[in-house]
């Protein structure tokens, strides 16, 4: 016999065995002999929430908000209904960036089944929209007659960068992801479009230098057969190096002051398989654009990947490769990164987040006190003493203080999956999240803050 500190505890063991029109029953009769218990209310929604009855949910959680519920409460509302919708989850949106100011997106959003497989996904094509922060006055700049990637703003606001890619290639038939990208930037003032780069190279992650004239990016050339890390000048297009590729070079980022870019080099053979490539590990480095002075920030014993700056330029965030978590032999991409910090100028080194789950994204709070990143804290099971993690398995978007180690869930995994988390100037995230039977909607929250009770109702009646 289970005996159960309280009617609540019962209710929630109910719903946690999936049991819920059990639950449902339960707490009814709790709701009906306290109406205004937001608690008990809550948790009638989230047990009609299991069952997919939104319209009940919906109903539920709207009285609840009606009497006053603490944080606690709050918190679990928002963990089933998602933060503020910026854009639809009927859509496949991706590649969203906010303005320097924070008050706009720019996203890539695919909304038809343009190969016609009879189905709208990440193989289509996406026009490429911009939208306020708050949901409103969205606006398509460029149609998804091409497979376009990759946008982001101008610092000061007026133009867009991107890839689009509009000429077959590979040779295969078709225009698709799979074709080279050109690069092309679109003023948002004339709202004209100018191409900057063509796609007789293979060019990746474009995006403007913070004086408003450049714009810099990745590029495949075929002169030395890597990777370099190039800028050109909108005005008159002329190409200038910033990295050689003699060594592979990806995932630049440029410091907010424009003097340096850090990135990730491959320039050792470390798997001894007689050459250097994406097979073996890669060092951060970083260099000074004017003095171009190069300055190696971390050995390349570990795979050192996708590096950001702090917004003081003092500090360097990554992910680094260190184990095999999965234990299946060897340490590859399917094995988890931890997340840390390197200061640049002694270079002192500081594990954040451990490898024992899955990281990715990691960005830095405007003030530096606070790393932002995508994540997965459960996923353990343990099937005959193998401990197993799924790399697949719903994610999550956390926050950690750097100097107490304090964790937070930002978003939570319970009921969606969230990617490609980015950070505004002003301290909000926005992300990709979906759920069973939608595609990847735009959503936004503050960082520091939960919705008020009207903001809250807000979401409600949009999202359910």
């Amino acid at each position: 016999m289970i005996f159960f500190k309280s009617i609540l505890e019962k209710g929630k063991i109910l719903l946690k065995t999936g049991k819920a029109d059990e639950a449902i029953r339960l707490f009814s009769t709790m709701v009906s002999d306290k109406p205004e218990n937001a608690q008990f209310r809550f948790y009638l929604a989230k047990a009609y929430f299991q069952k997919n009855d939104l319209i009940k949910t919906k109903e539920n959680l709207l009285k609840c908000i009606k009497f006053n519920p603490n944080e606690e409460v709050v918190k679990n509302i928002a963990e089933i209904t998602n933060f503020k919708k910026v854009s639809s989850d009927r859509y496949y949106n991706t590649f969203l960036n906010f303005s320097s100011d924070g008050k706009k997106i720019v996203f890539v959003s695919i909304r038809r089944d343009t190969n016609n497989d009879g189905l709208i996904n990440n193989l289509d094509n996406g026009g490429i929209y911009i939208i306020d922060s708050d949901g409103k006055n969205e606006k398509l700049i460029v149609e998804d007659k091409y497979a376009n990637s990759d946008c982001s703003f101008s610092p000061d606001g007026k133009y867009i960068t991107y890839l689009s890619r509009r000429r077959d290639t590979n040779g295969d038939g078709k225009i698709d992801n799979k074709d080279s990208a050109g690069i092309y930037i679109y003023s948002l003032e004339t709202g004209e479009e100018q191409f900057l780069i063509t796609d007789e190279t293979f060019n990746k992650k474009p995006a403007f230098l913070p004086d408003n004239k450049s714009v810099y990016f990745c590029s495949w050339r075929g002169i030395g057969g890597n990777s370099g890390i190039y800028s050109v000048d909108i005005k008159t297009k002329v190409i200038s190096g910033l990295i050689s590729d003699m060594y592979e070079n990806t995932s630049p980022c440029i410091s907010s002051n424009g003097q340096y870019v850090v990135y990730s080099s491959w320039r050792e053979d470390t798997n001894k398989d007689g050459k250097i490539d994406f097979k073996d590990s890669s060092a951060i480095y970083i260099t000074d654009i004017k003095k171009r002075t190069t300055t190696r920030l971390t050995g390349d014993k570990y795979n050192n990947s996708f590096p950001d700056f702090s917004f003081d330029n003092k500090n360097i965030v990554y992910l680094s490769r260190r184990r095999d978590t999965n234990k299946d032999g060897r340490i590859d991409s399917l094995d988890f990164c931890g997340i840390y910090i390197i200061t640049i100028g002694d270079k002192k080194l500081q594990e954040i987040v451990s490898d024992k789950f899955y990281n990715k994204y990691p960005s830095f709070t405007s003030n530096g006190e606070s790393i932002v990143f995508l994540g997965s804290l459960k996923g353990k099971s343990r099937n005959k003493d193998a401990e197993i993690r799924d790399i697949f398995e719903n994610k999550g978007i956390y926050s950690i203080n750097i100097k107490n180690k304090k964790m937070d869930i930002l978003v939570s995994s319970n009921y969606f999956s969230s990617s490609f988390p980015k950070l505004s100037s002003s301290d909000k995230v926005a992300y990709l999240s979906w759920r069973k039977h939608t595609r990847r909607g735009i959503f936004i929250r503050d960082i520091y803050k939960l919705p008020t009770l009207a903001e809250l109702k807000e979401i409600i009646e949009e999202n359910l």
